[in-house]
Parts: structure tokens; sequence; C-alpha cells
């Protein structure tokens, strides 16, 4: 795919910016803003900021990792997602919504689906490029 190696040059020419680009969007817009999966007050509009997130986001890591490092992109998604859960918590901390947002449910489903489902179309995304 043309557009790949496209996105995979200019995104190599500074790879450092890039990283902390996309780790800073990871962890404050997907991890923190789009928190919980399944809110209570915004019904399931945040599976669409997710599947539309999935859609471009694994791009990106797969032009910066390259391919065949599935697991090392969930544990890259999985440490921006905790980092952006852990804001949030700080941010909410002492509000009613704290405890309603952070219940075990809510953070199991946020650390282990979401990161499962970036592995998922990174391994798809991958395959597609074969």
């Amino acid at each position: 795919m043309k557009g790949l190696e496209n996105l995979s040059n200019i995104l190599n020419k500074n790879k450092k910016l890039s990283w902390i680009v996309l780790l800073s969007y990871m962890a404050f817009f997907v991890g923190c803003a789009a928190y919980p999966l399944f809110p209570q007050y915004t019904g399931y509009m945040n599976i669409v900021l997710h599947i539309a997130n999935v859609i471009y986001i694994t791009p990106v890591l797969l032009a910066l990792l390259g391919k065949g490092k599935p697991v090392k992109a969930m544990g890259i998604v999985f440490s921006a997602l905790l980092i952006g859960m852990l804001c949030r918590y700080l941010i909410e901390f002492g509000e009613v919504s704290n405890s309603v947002n952070f219940t075990i449910i809510n953070m199991i489903s946020f650390l282990v689906i979401l990161p499962l489902v970036y592995m998922f179309s990174y391994y798809l995304y991958s395959k597609k490029l074969n």
C-alpha cells in the first residue's frame, strides 16, 4: 500500500516527535477523555469514538513499529490507556462521578478490550500489507 509507505516516510523523519504526539493523543484523548467504554450518561458514543480511533491510530502504529509486532503494539496501547485513565482519576478525584466511572468492570473492560481490539486491528492491517 503506497499510502502507508508515504505515512511511514513522513513519521520516520522525526520519529521521537511522532511517538510523543501519538502517545500523548492516546493517553489524553483516548485514555482520559473517552473513558469509560460504557458511560451511563452518553450511551454508545464512546464506542463510536473508539472505533474511529482504531481506524486511524492503527496505521500510525504500524508505520512506526513495522510489521509483525502486534504484542508490542498492544503493550504500547495498554500503557497509554493506563496513563490516560490515571489522569482521569486524578482529574475527577473526590467527585461522585469518580465512584461511578471507576468500577472494577469499567477498568477491566477498558484495559482489556481496547488493547485487544488495537492488537487485532494491527494484525489485520499488517496482513493486508502482505
